[in-house]
């Protein structure tokens, strides 16, 4: 019997397999692989299935991928921009205004992309919680600025979160070669004073965006408390308003 004919689109195959539902996963990356290995593409079943399932959290980033493809985008191009600026200041040829507007547009989209997971991860049964949402953040965040990331991002692949890298991609920068040594020396220092504050600043950020997100997420459960407040409240006025009615009635 002459092989099957082979997998025509991997690629397409690798993207459906990623849009899955968690609990569809494994069966149909395994699936793929055995449909691979049928056709005698043993090197790409072997590569299938060492694929590994993503965490709940990539798997929420990957969807985000996939619905919200232009506001990925957005972050993506904020990401960049972002790191452009950091450089630039780190070599001590931008200023701080700069790495603060990018800065705050990078928040802006993460800050989108996580409210549009919450409702993804209600929407599949899965809990959003807080620390859930942090890790969305966090990851969303990391993969803005490092190269590996935004590809994995990009494409809707990753198969686990990311952790926050901060600055710490931008230590390999160099201050440009001055020709005398005193001069040499201050470009080192300034470089080393601005990599310090950059770091600061980056931390306080972090921690403002994550509490603006929390308070923003305890305003919510605030009004949907007083709504249900103000039903019961008129609810109850509506049963005093029939007792009263009924009092009239007997007398």
């Amino acid at each position: 019997m002459p092989p099957l004919a082979s997998v025509p689109d991997l690629e397409r195959e690798l993207d459906e397999l990623y849009g899955l539902p968690l609990e569809d996963w494994t069966k149909a990356r395994n699936d793929l692989a055995s449909r691979l290995r049928k056709a005698h593409q043993s090197a790409q079943a072997d590569a299938v299935r060492k694929l590994r399932k993503p965490s709940v959290i990539a798997w929420a980033v990957n969807q985000l991928a996939r619905r919200d493809d232009g506001d990925v985008e957005a972050l993506l191009k904020a990401g960049e921009r972002l790191r452009a600026a950091q450089e630039e200041a780190l070599r001590g040829r931008g200023g701080a205004a700069d790495v603060t507007a990018a800065a705050r547009a990078e928040r802006e989209a993460v800050r989108g992309l996580v409210a549009a997971a919450r409702a993804l991860l209600e929407e599949a049964g899965n809990a959003a919680t807080q620390q859930t949402l942090d890790r969305i953040s966090q990851t969303l965040r990391a993969a803005a600025v490092d190269e590996t990331g935004r590809e994995q991002l990009a494409r809707g692949r990753l198969d686990e979160e990311l952790k926050g890298i901060g600055f710490g991609s931008l230590t390999a920068v160099k201050p440009a070669a001055r020709p005398r040594t005193d001069e040499l020396k201050q470009a080192r220092e300034r470089v080393k004073e601005l990599r310090a504050t950059a770091r600061t600043l980056g931390r306080e950020a972090r921690d403002a965006e994550m509490e603006a997100e929390r308070a923003a997420r305890e305003a919510e459960r605030a009004r949907g408390k007083a709504e249900e407040a103000r039903v019961a409240a008129e609810r109850a006025a509506t049963e005093v308003a029939e007792a009263e009615a009924e009092v009239e009635r007997l007398r």
